[in-house]
């Protein structure tokens, strides 16, 4: 519920207070000429009844107000992202600050990361929950109106300017009609210029509604044993491992966080899964090596018509699925049309296209995607109904890779899952997905763009980041992702391993669940933002290779607004600020707003 209405229900139940008063307060005097008795006086019946309801009205009025009390929880993550090293130790350090500052906060692990990520998803994480975002691409418009803007449901009616934007469980139920309405003429006009002033005015309102608390931009650190070499990382996360030699070795192992969730890339949305479907699928672009400028990958180029809404793709021949069909119009066309159609027989109720709803506007008739048609057998156009300035980026991302549509139509809801892996086009076939464990690609051989370097390529989970750093000492593994900062430090230092960074294209933040009615208070939320001492978490567990975030998008990605005056570290105007709030003995109970159910 929005502060506005909880203001019109309390004043609500003061203006039944005084009514009440009233009928209870002694008679004013006789006006000069009073009405008639009969007009004057209600009958006694009636008036008991009007009270009786106005009683009633009083007590459900209460009860919205109040609504469940449970205690200020502060979820983290079970896994190890790039933009989180070390979330429980980080979870432990915020909560330390937040208690001087006047919160008393409940850690709490809410299961493993698929987990984590279907609760965020249902708005179920009742408190303050930490998470975070890596750019699928380079443009604004992935990190802001994938998150800000209108859901499908909001766009009522022809006229954008009448749209509203609802409280949305995804996002911890936060909605502001003025930011989606900016994002959406973001994604709709043609000049950089123009985008990027709303983009940093965006940002701009978004931090003086602390919004969410953004925490920190990773430039996340990958350490290499001496013997690799050839190994791309991406800004967008999913590095490319096509390039990469191990000396001596037909085999490079990689040690990862945390495992995979699903690879089907277009029902799922968390990196692990993206880092091996990227070696296994392609997109019509992709991003060129070491940047986000989307080139082409299985089409081999895409233009557009004068207006931008017909975009004709010239798809490369000759390339084959690793299950040996043809890659074709005919499965382009297949793709689309799955994530687009929901009653189409492979969009499954079980699985959530989360990423196609929100880049490309929403499903069947919501969709910026009219309809991608058949020209001939190597050529695709996309009708939209409106122009979409980050058109090829979004082409480029790594959910809209094409799977082999006999691969889908075999497997059917089992498409992605341990048992069946991915079936595409790249440079890395699908061998072997051990729960928990690892996950093993071959080389491929009849690889379009040539066979890759290594013949083999073992993904390994070890969610430690020291025991991480051990493994690769140890030699089982000769790479991994974020390491604690004493071994980076030990990496840097070493002749036998070396360090390498990935572009900081990534926030972690702080979400606030808008379910609390506390959190509904820009009072609080601002109190919050002054509590946490980032520089003293970014120093302890993101080493030189951290900076404190000020915007959602990183420094990385234009529309960035230099100009934010960040949010100090003052714990002493976080208790004050708690108290002008009402809480002058701090917050360790919160209380959830009846009006907001997530669905069972």
């Amino acid at each position: 519920m929005k502060k506005s209405k909880v203001l019109y229900l309390l004043l609500a139940m003061l203006l039944l207070a005084s009514m009440v008063l009233a009928a209870c307060s002694p008679a004013a005097p006789e006006a000069e000429e009073a009405p008639e008795a009969e007009e004057a006086e209600a009958p006694e019946a009636e008036e008991a009844e009007a009270e009786e309801a106005e009683a009633e009205e009083a007590e459900e009025v209460e009860e919205m107000v109040e609504g469940e009390k449970i205690p200020l929880t502060l979820y983290y993550m079970p896994v190890t992202r790039f933009y989180y090293p070390s979330p429980k130790e980080i979870a432990e350090g915020m909560a330390a600050d937040l208690a001087n500052a006047g919160f008393d906060v409940q850690l709490e692990l809410a299961g493993d990361w698929p987990t984590y990520l279907g609760l965020r998803r249902e708005g179920k994480l009742n408190g303050l929950y930490m998470l975070g975002w890596g750019g699928d691409n380079g443009d604004p418009d992935n990190f802001l109106n994938y998150f800000f803007g209108f859901a499908p449901e909001d766009k009522v009616g022809d006229d954008p300017a009448a749209w509203v934007k609802s409280p949305e469980a995804r996002e911890g139920w936060y909605a502001n009609t003025d930011v989606a309405y900016k994002l959406y003429q973001a994604s709709i006009l043609p000049d950089q210029a123009e985008r990027e002033a709303l983009y940093m005015e965006v940002e701009q309102m978004l931090h003086d509604d602390v919004a969410r608390m953004w925490i920190a931009h990773n430039n996340t650190p990958l350490v290499f044993s001496s013997a690799v070499e050839g190994y791309i990382p991406q800004p967008v996360g999913a590095d490319y491992f096509e390039f990469t030699t191990v000396e001596g070795a037909d085999t490079f192992v990689f040690g990862r966080g945390g495992d995979s969730v699903q690879l089907d890339p277009a029902v799922v949305t968390d990196s692990e899964s993206f880092r091996v479907t990227g070696q296994v699928l392609e997109p019509l672009y992709q991003y060129e090596p070491g940047t986000t400028n989307p080139v082409p990958a299985l089409a081999e180029e895409c233009v557009a018509n004068e207006a931008s809404t017909e975009w004709t793709c010239t798809l490369r021949q000759g390339v084959k699925f690793h299950d040996g069909t043809d890659f074709n119009a005919d499965s382009v066309i297949f793709n689309y049309d799955r994530w687009h159609y929901t009653d189409n027989p492979y969009h499954f109720e079980s699985q959530v296209f989360e990423y196609y709803e929100y880049m490309w506007g929403g499903t069947d008739d919501n969709s910026i995607i009219a309809s991608v048609e058949k020209v001939d057998d190597y050529t695709v156009k996309f009708m939209l109904t409106d122009s979409l300035a980050p058109f090829l980026a979004n082409l480029a991302m790594d959910m809209f890779a094409i799977s082999s549509p006999a691969a889908i139509e075999t497997a059917g809801e089992d498409y992605g899952l341990p048992g069946t892996g991915a079936v595409g086009t790249g440079p890395y076939t699908f061998v072997e997905w051990i729960e928990g464990d690892s996950v093993t690609l071959a080389a491929n051989a009849d690889y379009w763009n040539g066979a890759p370097a290594t013949q083999n390529i073992v993904m390994k989970v070890i969610a430690d980041d020291s025991a991480r750093f051990l493994a690769l000492q140890a030699g089982d593994i000769q790479g991994l992702e974020q390491a604690v900062v004493e071994d980076l430090q030990a990496a840097e230092g070493s002749d036998e391993f070396y360090v390498q960074t990935r572009p900081a294209l990534n926030t972690g933040y702080l979400a606030f669940s808008y379910r609390v009615v506390e959190f509904q208070d820009p009072l609080v939320r601002e109190a919050f933002a002054h509590a946490i001492n980032r520089e003293g978490l970014i120093e302890n567990f993101y080493g030189a290779y951290g900076e404190a975030a000020t915007n959602f998008l990183p420094p990385l990605i234009w529309g960035h607004n230099d100009g934010i005056e960040d949010w100090t570290y003052d714990p002493e105007l976080s208790l004050e600020l708690l108290a002008e709030a009402g809480y002058p003995d701090g917050l360790s109970e919160v209380t959830l707003d009846p009006s907001i159910t997530p669905a069972e």
